[in-house]
């Protein structure tokens, strides 16, 4: 099932995303399933040696503990059968693959975490009214403490394959496995505290951890929200494909970036700004090199719109400078792009988008647009103004 996969390879080499392992569902496949059979193993241990102390030591707490990691047993297999869906290629229905299968697989990771820490809580309640003596000696709390460790090497390899990936499912995995660790802690306390003579700890633990299972499920749940309803790419993406798109010769600018995931399945589309004085081959041969590359780093589809745009004309110089001076003082307006002079026939032209960021309500966009529509045609009378607000999720 593992077969090219090394466990120690996969760990040391997993600190940045892998463009080949993002463009090949089969080693993303099996680098999920390596994932989820470790915490298979190692959690079906952890949750024999947790209950069992639990039971033997009459703490709700520890036995409650088990049940959060037999919870991540059950986990690790959504995360099994989400990259099983995922790595199958596209066919008629689902043309764009199936990817967003792993997001549906972590968005029940999260609805499990909440389901658990309401069960919980419920649990710990009854205990906090009906305190019940805990003993609790060394061995039980060294035990608790070494499944802790296990558990944090456990969230950092599940969290280290899941940066390797791009998968939010693994990641989700890791903070799942994490959970478990503080919660350990938690128990530690309780068992701790009980010892001591304050039986209602373990109840309070109880609480806490219900608490923070409930927590980390809705933080889970809003992490993969946006990208199955289509969220904005993060500013770090962008940045990247700016950067990647200006190793080019001759471009001059870049905007209107769209990203849509599909788990491992990523496509873009872009308008990249070269001088209107190149030939229409050269355009295009800009546009064919910008696609490969981002293939080649960022395993993504890419598809480049080319604006030809006139750099050094005597207009479009003064209108860069009006725009320029009119921009920054604007407390709306936040920058423009795609800005064309065309010579018509009847009367010249001024074309471009105006940028606004994505708070800003449409009303106070139209006061922008019309108001940057007046300031220039002040300076350029005569002169047709077209001016298009761009879209607050397209990013320049």
């Amino acid at each position: 099932m593992f077969k090219n996969i090394s466990l120690t390879d996969t760990i040391i080499k997993a600190t940045v995303p892998d463009a080949k392992v993002l463009a090949d569902p089969g080693t993303r496949t099996r680098i999920g399933q390596l994932e989820a059979w470790v915490s298979i193993l190692i959690n079906t241990i952890l949750t024999a040696i947790k209950v069992a102390l639990g039971i033997a030591v009459n703490s709700l707490a520890l036995i409650g503990d088990g049940v959060h990691s037999f919870s991540d047993v059950v986990t690790s297999g959504v995360v099994l059968f989400g990259f099983r869906i995922a790595g199958k290629p596209a066919d008629k229905e689902h043309p764009f693959g199936h990817g967003r299968a792993e997001y549906i697989a972590t968005l029940v990771i999260a609805i499990m975490l909440g389901v658990v820490g309401f069960e919980f809580i419920r649990s710990a309640i009854a205990r906090l009214l009906e305190p019940v003596p805990i003993t609790a000696n060394w061995i039980v709390l060294l035990v608790v403490f070494l499944t802790l460790l296990m558990k944090l090497w456990l969230g950092q390899f599940s969290m280290a394959l899941g940066l390797h990936i791009e998968s939010s499912t693994l990641k989700a995995d890791a903070w799942h496995h994490r959970s478990d660790a503080i919660s350990s802690v938690l128990v530690l306390l309780a068992l701790a505290g009980s010892s001591l003579g304050y039986p209602a700890l373990d109840g309070v633990g109880g609480v806490l951890m219900g608490g923070f299972l409930i927590w980390t499920g809705f933080a889970i749940a809003r992490s993969v929200i946006d990208p199955l309803l289509g969220g904005p790419p993060s500013s770090e993406l962008i940045k990247r494909i700016q950067n990647l798109c200006r190793k080019q010769e001759n471009v001059v600018g870049i905007h209107d970036i769209t990203v849509h995931d599909y788990g491992h399945h990523r496509y873009l589309t872009l308008h990249v700004e070269v001088s209107d004085q190149l030939a229409a081959q050269e355009s295009h041969e800009i546009a064919e090199q910008i696609q490969d590359l981002l293939r080649q780093e960022l395993g993504a589809y890419a598809i480049v719109h080319i604006d030809p745009i006139d750099q050094d004309g005597e207009v479009v110089l003064r209108v860069k400078a009006l725009l320029d001076d009119l921009i920054s003082s604007s407390q709306i307006l936040i920058g423009y792009h795609d800005l064309r002079v065309v010579n018509q026939p009847e009367r010249r032209a001024i074309l471009l988008d105006a940028m606004v960021s994505s708070e800003t309500s449409i009303s106070k966009q139209q006061t922008a647009q019309r108001w940057l529509h007046r300031e220039l045609l002040k300076a350029f009378p005569d002169t047709r103004i077209a001016i298009q607000i761009a879209p607050p999720h397209v990013y320049e």
